[in-house]
Protein backbone atom coordinates (compact mmCIF):
# COMPACT_ATOMS: atom_id res chain seq x y z
CA UNK A 1 0.00 0.00 0.00
CA UNK A 2 0.93 3.65 -0.86
CA UNK A 3 0.45 6.64 1.53
CA UNK A 4 0.67 9.68 -0.01
CA UNK A 5 0.51 13.33 1.59
CA UNK A 6 0.71 16.67 0.35
CA UNK A 7 0.21 19.72 3.49
CA UNK A 8 1.67 23.11 4.15
CA UNK A 9 3.41 23.25 7.66
CA UNK A 10 4.04 26.12 10.40
CA UNK A 11 6.88 24.79 12.03
CA UNK A 12 9.38 25.95 14.72
CA UNK A 13 12.35 23.62 15.53
CA UNK A 14 15.16 24.16 17.85
CA UNK A 15 18.50 22.38 17.49
CA UNK A 16 20.69 21.83 20.53
CA UNK A 17 24.65 21.02 19.76
CA UNK A 18 26.41 21.36 23.18
CA UNK A 19 29.26 19.63 22.47
CA UNK A 20 30.20 21.59 19.58
CA UNK A 21 32.09 24.99 19.51
CA UNK A 22 30.84 26.89 16.50
CA UNK A 23 32.47 29.72 14.07
CA UNK A 24 30.93 32.19 11.98
CA UNK A 25 29.00 30.30 9.46
CA UNK A 26 31.04 26.46 10.36
CA UNK A 27 30.17 24.07 12.86
CA UNK A 28 33.19 22.00 13.92
CA UNK A 29 33.97 18.91 16.90
CA UNK A 30 37.27 21.28 18.01
CA UNK A 31 36.18 21.52 21.35
CA UNK A 32 35.13 19.42 24.36
CA UNK A 33 32.15 20.78 26.46
CA UNK A 34 32.70 21.98 30.15
CA UNK A 35 30.56 18.63 31.30
CA UNK A 36 33.06 16.67 29.81
CA UNK A 37 36.11 18.05 32.05
CA UNK A 38 37.67 15.43 34.33
CA UNK A 39 37.48 17.47 37.24
CA UNK A 40 33.44 18.30 36.41
CA UNK A 41 32.66 14.44 36.70
CA UNK A 42 34.62 13.64 39.75
CA UNK A 43 32.01 12.14 42.06
CA UNK A 44 31.47 14.07 45.33
CA UNK A 45 29.88 10.84 47.07
CA UNK A 46 31.31 7.01 46.95
CA UNK A 47 30.05 5.37 44.15
CA UNK A 48 28.63 2.08 45.10
CA UNK A 49 29.33 -1.34 43.68
CA UNK A 50 26.38 -3.66 42.12
CA UNK A 51 24.58 -5.87 45.44
CA UNK A 52 21.81 -8.14 45.84
CA UNK A 53 19.69 -4.60 46.93
CA UNK A 54 19.71 -3.42 43.73
CA UNK A 55 17.96 -6.63 42.50
CA UNK A 56 16.07 -6.89 44.60
CA UNK A 57 14.31 -3.61 45.05
CA UNK A 58 14.49 -3.44 41.55
CA UNK A 59 12.42 -6.44 41.29
CA UNK A 60 9.55 -5.30 44.02
CA UNK A 61 9.38 -2.12 41.62
CA UNK A 62 8.50 -4.41 38.55
CA UNK A 63 5.73 -6.04 40.98
CA UNK A 64 4.91 -2.54 42.14
CA UNK A 65 5.00 -1.02 38.64
CA UNK A 66 2.47 -3.84 37.53
CA UNK A 67 -0.01 -3.24 40.78
CA UNK A 68 -0.04 0.49 40.55
CA UNK A 69 -1.33 0.34 36.56
CA UNK A 70 -3.59 -2.89 37.13
CA UNK A 71 -4.74 -0.77 40.02
CA UNK A 72 -6.10 2.37 38.01
CA UNK A 73 -7.55 -0.18 35.02
CA UNK A 74 -9.47 -2.03 37.62
CA UNK A 75 -10.79 1.71 39.53
CA UNK A 76 -11.48 3.06 36.10
CA UNK A 77 -13.97 -0.48 35.42
CA UNK A 78 -11.88 -1.85 32.73
CA UNK A 79 -13.53 -5.79 32.53
CA UNK A 80 -10.52 -7.37 31.51
CA UNK A 81 -8.67 -6.06 35.16
CA UNK A 82 -11.47 -8.12 37.11
CA UNK A 83 -9.14 -10.67 38.08
CA UNK A 84 -9.73 -13.62 40.36
CA UNK A 85 -8.18 -16.54 41.87
CA UNK A 86 -10.27 -18.90 38.78
CA UNK A 87 -9.10 -16.43 36.27
CA UNK A 88 -5.26 -16.89 37.16
CA UNK A 89 -5.70 -20.82 37.42
CA UNK A 90 -7.43 -20.60 33.41
CA UNK A 91 -4.25 -18.03 32.37
CA UNK A 92 -1.96 -20.51 33.56
CA UNK A 93 -4.25 -23.78 32.33
CA UNK A 94 -5.14 -22.12 28.88
CA UNK A 95 -1.63 -21.10 27.36
CA UNK A 96 -0.82 -18.09 25.21
CA UNK A 97 -2.77 -16.82 22.26
CA UNK A 98 -2.39 -13.79 19.99
CA UNK A 99 -4.62 -11.11 21.14
CA UNK A 100 -6.99 -9.20 18.87
CA UNK A 101 -6.63 -6.12 21.06
CA UNK A 102 -6.57 -2.45 19.07
CA UNK A 103 -3.37 -1.59 17.37
CA UNK A 104 -2.70 1.66 19.67
CA UNK A 105 -2.50 -0.56 22.82
CA UNK A 106 -0.56 -3.27 21.77
CA UNK A 107 1.78 -1.16 19.64
CA UNK A 108 2.50 2.11 21.97
CA UNK A 109 0.80 1.27 25.42
CA UNK A 110 2.66 -1.95 26.01
CA UNK A 111 5.88 -0.70 25.29
CA UNK A 112 5.35 2.36 27.38
CA UNK A 113 4.47 -0.71 29.92
CA UNK A 114 7.57 -2.18 29.59
CA UNK A 115 9.33 1.30 29.92
CA UNK A 116 8.44 1.74 33.18
CA UNK A 117 9.36 -1.83 34.08
CA UNK A 118 12.58 -1.60 32.47
CA UNK A 119 13.92 1.97 34.26
CA UNK A 120 12.68 -0.33 37.52
CA UNK A 121 16.12 -1.47 37.70
CA UNK A 122 18.29 0.67 34.97
CA UNK A 123 17.73 3.38 37.60
CA UNK A 124 19.12 1.75 40.40
CA UNK A 125 22.13 0.60 38.57
CA UNK A 126 21.23 -1.94 36.72
CA UNK A 127 22.87 -2.30 32.94
CA UNK A 128 21.02 -2.84 29.76
CA UNK A 129 20.40 -6.12 29.37
CA UNK A 130 19.85 -6.87 33.39
CA UNK A 131 16.99 -4.14 33.17
CA UNK A 132 15.65 -5.74 30.12
CA UNK A 133 15.41 -9.02 32.14
CA UNK A 134 13.21 -7.02 34.45
CA UNK A 135 11.34 -6.08 31.79
CA UNK A 136 10.29 -9.61 30.57
CA UNK A 137 9.48 -10.37 34.14
CA UNK A 138 7.32 -8.04 34.41
CA UNK A 139 5.27 -8.53 31.85
CA UNK A 140 5.01 -12.41 32.26
CA UNK A 141 3.47 -11.46 35.64
CA UNK A 142 1.46 -8.87 33.67
CA UNK A 143 0.08 -11.76 31.42
CA UNK A 144 -0.48 -14.53 33.97
CA UNK A 145 -2.03 -12.41 36.68
CA UNK A 146 -3.49 -8.82 35.90
CA UNK A 147 -5.88 -9.62 32.73
CA UNK A 148 -9.07 -12.30 32.83
CA UNK A 149 -7.67 -12.89 29.44
CA UNK A 150 -5.29 -15.14 28.70
CA UNK A 151 -1.72 -14.53 28.11
CA UNK A 152 -1.21 -13.15 25.15
CA UNK A 153 2.02 -13.92 22.64
CA UNK A 154 2.44 -10.91 20.98
CA UNK A 155 1.77 -8.34 24.43
CA UNK A 156 5.43 -10.66 25.68
CA UNK A 157 7.00 -9.26 22.74
CA UNK A 158 6.21 -5.54 22.55
CA UNK A 159 6.29 -4.95 26.46
CA UNK A 160 9.64 -5.81 27.29
CA UNK A 161 11.23 -5.93 23.50
CA UNK A 162 9.99 -1.85 22.66
CA UNK A 163 9.56 -0.93 26.37
CA UNK A 164 13.60 -1.66 26.93
CA UNK A 165 14.27 0.06 23.63
CA UNK A 166 11.90 3.08 24.33
CA UNK A 167 13.23 2.80 28.49
CA UNK A 168 16.65 3.19 27.40
CA UNK A 169 16.44 6.49 25.59
CA UNK A 170 14.02 7.74 28.47
CA UNK A 171 16.52 7.00 30.73
CA UNK A 172 19.65 8.44 29.03
CA UNK A 173 17.51 11.76 28.04
CA UNK A 174 16.44 12.07 31.75
CA UNK A 175 20.27 11.94 32.79
CA UNK A 176 21.46 13.95 29.78
CA UNK A 177 19.04 16.72 31.32
CA UNK A 178 20.21 15.88 35.25
CA UNK A 179 23.94 15.13 34.55
CA UNK A 180 24.56 18.41 32.65
CA UNK A 181 24.10 20.59 35.79
CA UNK A 182 27.03 18.44 37.08
CA UNK A 183 26.38 16.01 40.44
CA UNK A 184 23.77 19.12 42.35
CA UNK A 185 21.41 20.14 39.70
CA UNK A 186 18.95 22.18 39.52
CA UNK A 187 15.21 21.59 40.56
CA UNK A 188 14.29 22.71 36.88
CA UNK A 189 16.84 19.90 36.16
CA UNK A 190 15.16 17.30 38.72
CA UNK A 191 11.48 18.02 37.40
CA UNK A 192 12.33 17.49 33.50
CA UNK A 193 14.59 14.22 34.36
CA UNK A 194 11.61 13.20 36.14
CA UNK A 195 9.14 13.76 33.75
CA UNK A 196 11.39 12.12 31.11
CA UNK A 197 11.23 9.23 33.26
CA UNK A 198 9.10 8.61 36.09
CA UNK A 199 10.82 5.56 37.98
CA UNK A 200 14.12 6.98 37.44
CA UNK A 201 12.92 10.20 39.62
CA UNK A 202 10.79 8.95 42.10
CA UNK A 203 13.95 6.51 43.03
CA UNK A 204 15.91 9.56 43.07
CA UNK A 205 13.42 11.01 45.50
CA UNK A 206 13.41 7.53 47.86
CA UNK A 207 17.70 7.28 47.79
CA UNK A 208 18.78 10.17 46.69
CA UNK A 209 22.79 9.60 44.84
CA UNK A 210 22.63 6.03 46.07
CA UNK A 211 22.36 4.16 42.88
CA UNK A 212 23.02 7.59 40.77
CA UNK A 213 26.52 6.42 39.55
CA UNK A 214 29.25 8.68 37.73
CA UNK A 215 27.95 10.96 35.09
CA UNK A 216 26.53 9.76 31.90
CA UNK A 217 26.95 12.09 29.23
CA UNK A 218 27.55 11.56 25.04
CA UNK A 219 30.39 13.55 23.74
CA UNK A 220 27.53 15.13 21.16
CA UNK A 221 24.10 15.14 20.75
CA UNK A 222 21.44 17.04 18.72
CA UNK A 223 18.02 17.55 18.90
CA UNK A 224 15.29 19.02 17.41
CA UNK A 225 11.67 20.13 18.70
CA UNK A 226 8.54 21.20 16.77
CA UNK A 227 5.83 22.78 16.86
CA UNK A 228 3.15 23.41 14.02
CA UNK A 229 -0.24 22.89 11.98
CA UNK A 230 -0.71 21.04 9.16
CA UNK A 231 -3.22 23.36 6.81
CA UNK A 232 -4.95 20.79 4.25
CA UNK A 233 -3.66 17.68 2.71
CA UNK A 234 -4.73 14.49 1.31
CA UNK A 235 -4.23 10.81 1.69
CA UNK A 236 -4.32 7.72 -0.41
CA UNK A 237 -3.97 4.48 -0.48
CA UNK A 238 -3.94 1.60 -2.70
CA UNK A 239 -5.64 -1.20 -0.34
CA UNK A 240 -8.53 -3.15 -1.89
CA UNK A 241 -11.92 -1.33 -0.74
CA UNK A 242 -10.27 2.06 0.73
CA UNK A 243 -11.47 5.63 -0.03
CA UNK A 244 -8.91 8.45 -0.40
CA UNK A 245 -9.65 10.92 2.53
CA UNK A 246 -8.23 14.77 3.22
CA UNK A 247 -6.75 15.61 5.51
CA UNK A 248 -6.67 19.74 8.20
CA UNK A 249 -6.41 21.72 9.40
CA UNK A 250 -4.46 19.36 12.06
CA UNK A 251 -2.31 20.60 15.32
CA UNK A 252 1.44 18.59 15.71
CA UNK A 253 4.19 18.55 17.40
CA UNK A 254 7.53 16.27 17.06
CA UNK A 255 10.91 16.03 18.28
CA UNK A 256 14.11 14.42 17.22
CA UNK A 257 17.24 12.78 19.04
CA UNK A 258 20.46 11.85 17.84
CA UNK A 259 22.51 10.91 20.61
CA UNK A 260 26.25 10.10 20.03
CA UNK A 261 26.11 11.78 16.68
CA UNK A 262 28.05 9.68 13.79
CA UNK A 263 31.64 11.56 13.15
CA UNK A 264 32.31 13.27 16.79
CA UNK A 265 35.56 12.46 18.19
CA UNK A 266 36.27 11.38 21.11
CA UNK A 267 33.15 9.32 20.34
CA UNK A 268 33.33 5.72 21.99
CA UNK A 269 31.15 3.23 21.86
CA UNK A 270 31.29 0.57 24.79
CA UNK A 271 27.62 -0.08 25.84
CA UNK A 272 24.49 -0.14 23.81
CA UNK A 273 22.86 3.08 23.13
CA UNK A 274 25.47 4.82 23.34
CA UNK A 275 24.39 5.83 19.48
CA UNK A 276 21.02 5.95 19.50
CA UNK A 277 18.40 7.99 17.03
CA UNK A 278 14.71 8.26 18.77
CA UNK A 279 11.92 10.36 16.87
CA UNK A 280 8.57 10.72 18.02
CA UNK A 281 5.32 13.20 16.22
CA UNK A 282 1.54 13.42 17.28
CA UNK A 283 -1.05 15.02 14.88
CA UNK A 284 -4.43 16.20 16.26
CA UNK A 285 -7.39 17.21 14.59
CA UNK A 286 -10.48 19.45 15.74
CA UNK A 287 -12.69 16.10 16.07
CA UNK A 288 -11.83 14.23 19.58
CA UNK A 289 -13.51 11.11 17.90
CA UNK A 290 -10.94 10.73 14.96
CA UNK A 291 -7.46 8.66 16.03
CA UNK A 292 -4.66 11.08 15.80
CA UNK A 293 -1.73 10.30 13.38
CA UNK A 294 1.32 9.01 15.31
CA UNK A 295 5.22 7.73 15.24
CA UNK A 296 7.72 6.70 17.65
CA UNK A 297 10.56 5.38 16.14
CA UNK A 298 13.58 4.23 18.20
CA UNK A 299 16.94 2.83 16.61
CA UNK A 300 19.87 1.99 18.85
CA UNK A 301 23.35 0.74 18.05
CA UNK A 302 24.13 -2.73 20.32
CA UNK A 303 27.10 -3.32 19.35
CA UNK A 304 29.94 -1.49 16.89
CA UNK A 305 32.51 1.12 16.70
CA UNK A 306 33.82 4.11 14.86
CA UNK A 307 34.79 4.59 11.26
CA UNK A 308 37.18 7.00 9.59
CA UNK A 309 37.06 8.62 6.24
CA UNK A 310 40.14 10.01 5.14
CA UNK A 311 41.75 10.23 8.21
CA UNK A 312 39.02 11.95 9.91
CA UNK A 313 36.04 10.81 12.68
CA UNK A 314 33.54 9.25 10.06
CA UNK A 315 31.08 7.35 11.07
CA UNK A 316 30.12 4.08 12.87
CA UNK A 317 28.96 1.04 12.36
CA UNK A 318 27.48 -2.13 13.92
CA UNK A 319 24.77 -4.06 15.13
CA UNK A 320 21.50 -2.24 15.37
CA UNK A 321 18.31 -2.55 17.39
CA UNK A 322 15.02 -0.77 16.80
CA UNK A 323 11.24 -0.18 17.81
CA UNK A 324 8.87 1.13 15.18
CA UNK A 325 5.34 2.38 16.00
CA UNK A 326 3.46 4.10 12.60
CA UNK A 327 0.00 4.99 12.47
CA UNK A 328 -1.52 7.19 9.86
CA UNK A 329 -5.11 7.09 9.26
CA UNK A 330 -4.46 5.21 5.56
CA UNK A 331 -2.13 2.00 7.15
CA UNK A 332 -0.02 1.13 10.58
CA UNK A 333 3.33 -0.74 11.13
CA UNK A 334 5.38 -1.65 13.93
CA UNK A 335 7.64 -4.02 14.73
CA UNK A 336 11.08 -4.93 16.82
CA UNK A 337 13.99 -5.26 14.77
CA UNK A 338 18.19 -6.34 14.83
CA UNK A 339 20.25 -5.93 11.75
CA UNK A 340 23.42 -4.67 10.56
CA UNK A 341 24.22 -0.66 9.73
CA UNK A 342 26.32 1.88 8.98
CA UNK A 343 25.85 5.76 9.81
CA UNK A 344 28.31 8.00 8.34
CA UNK A 345 29.01 12.31 8.23
CA UNK A 346 31.37 14.44 5.98
CA UNK A 347 31.42 17.83 6.27
CA UNK A 348 32.56 20.47 3.53
CA UNK A 349 33.10 23.94 4.51
CA UNK A 350 29.28 24.54 6.27
CA UNK A 351 27.88 21.88 4.80
CA UNK A 352 27.62 18.31 6.87
CA UNK A 353 25.74 15.64 5.01
CA UNK A 354 24.98 12.49 7.19
CA UNK A 355 23.45 8.96 6.44
CA UNK A 356 22.25 5.89 7.46
CA UNK A 357 21.78 2.85 5.79
CA UNK A 358 20.74 -0.28 7.46
CA UNK A 359 18.78 -3.62 6.77
CA UNK A 360 16.95 -5.61 9.71
CA UNK A 361 15.11 -9.06 10.20
CA UNK A 362 11.72 -8.44 12.42
CA UNK A 363 11.72 -11.41 14.31
CA UNK A 364 8.24 -10.50 15.22
CA UNK A 365 5.93 -6.91 13.31
CA UNK A 366 2.90 -6.16 12.46
CA UNK A 367 0.89 -4.26 9.84
CA UNK A 368 -1.86 -3.58 7.48
CA UNK A 369 -4.10 -0.78 6.49
CA UNK A 370 -7.28 0.39 8.03
CA UNK A 371 -9.56 -2.24 5.87
CA UNK A 372 -9.96 -4.99 8.66
CA UNK A 373 -8.49 -8.24 8.35
CA UNK A 374 -11.07 -10.33 9.82
CA UNK A 375 -10.73 -9.15 13.34
CA UNK A 376 -8.24 -6.82 13.43
CA UNK A 377 -7.11 -4.39 10.79
CA UNK A 378 -3.73 -5.43 11.20
CA UNK A 379 -1.64 -8.78 10.92
CA UNK A 380 1.18 -9.89 13.03
CA UNK A 381 4.42 -11.94 11.59
CA UNK A 382 7.69 -12.06 10.99
CA UNK A 383 9.62 -9.72 8.32
CA UNK A 384 12.25 -7.57 7.51
CA UNK A 385 13.05 -3.94 6.71
CA UNK A 386 15.53 -1.51 5.06
CA UNK A 387 16.26 2.09 5.60
CA UNK A 388 17.73 5.05 4.15
CA UNK A 389 18.19 8.29 5.86
CA UNK A 390 20.17 10.97 4.59
CA UNK A 391 20.28 14.81 6.41
CA UNK A 392 21.71 17.83 5.55
CA UNK A 393 23.12 20.67 7.65
CA UNK A 394 23.35 24.17 6.48
CA UNK A 395 25.07 25.79 8.95
CA UNK A 396 23.65 25.85 12.49
CA UNK A 397 20.69 27.32 10.38
CA UNK A 398 18.58 24.88 8.03
CA UNK A 399 18.65 20.73 8.00
CA UNK A 400 16.76 19.03 5.15
CA UNK A 401 15.70 15.56 5.28
CA UNK A 402 14.96 12.38 2.87
CA UNK A 403 13.98 9.35 4.86
CA UNK A 404 12.96 6.04 2.69
CA UNK A 405 11.31 2.95 5.19
CA UNK A 406 10.27 0.13 3.39
CA UNK A 407 8.39 -3.25 5.38
CA UNK A 408 8.43 -6.70 4.35
CA UNK A 409 5.48 -8.59 6.87
CA UNK A 410 4.41 -11.74 5.76
CA UNK A 411 0.98 -11.78 5.61
CA UNK A 412 -1.49 -12.70 2.60
CA UNK A 413 -1.57 -9.25 0.35
CA UNK A 414 0.31 -7.36 2.66
CA UNK A 415 3.46 -5.55 2.19
CA UNK A 416 3.69 -1.86 3.72
CA UNK A 417 5.74 0.52 2.98
CA UNK A 418 6.08 4.32 3.87
CA UNK A 419 7.93 6.88 1.86
CA UNK A 420 8.56 10.48 2.62
CA UNK A 421 9.50 13.87 0.75
CA UNK A 422 12.40 15.98 1.20
CA UNK A 423 11.45 18.32 3.83
CA UNK A 424 13.54 21.50 5.01
CA UNK A 425 13.42 23.04 8.44
CA UNK A 426 14.47 26.15 9.98
CA UNK A 427 16.54 25.59 13.23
Amino acid sequence: MRALARSVAISIALSALPALAQQPGIVTYGQRPAYLDPSFQKPPYEVREKGLSNYAIALGEVIAVDALIWGIDYASGKPYAKISADSISQNFNKGWIIDTDDFWANSLMHPLHGNLNFNAGRSLGLNFYESFAGAFIGSVIWEQFAEIQPPSMNDQVNTPFGGTMVGEVAFRLSRLVLDSGGYAPSNWRQFFAFLLNPVGGVNRLAFGTKYHGPLLLPPSWLGEFRVGTVIAGSEKTQANGARDSTVGPWGSVSAHIVYGIPGTPDLELKQPFDHFEASGSLSLTSDITVQPTASLLVRGLLLGDTLSLGGQPGGLWGLFTSYDFIAPHVFRVQGFGVGPGVALMKRWGSFELHGTTLAEFLPWSGGGSTIPLGVRDYHYGPGGDVVLELRGHFGDRVITRLEGRQYWITAPTLTVRRRTSPTARPT
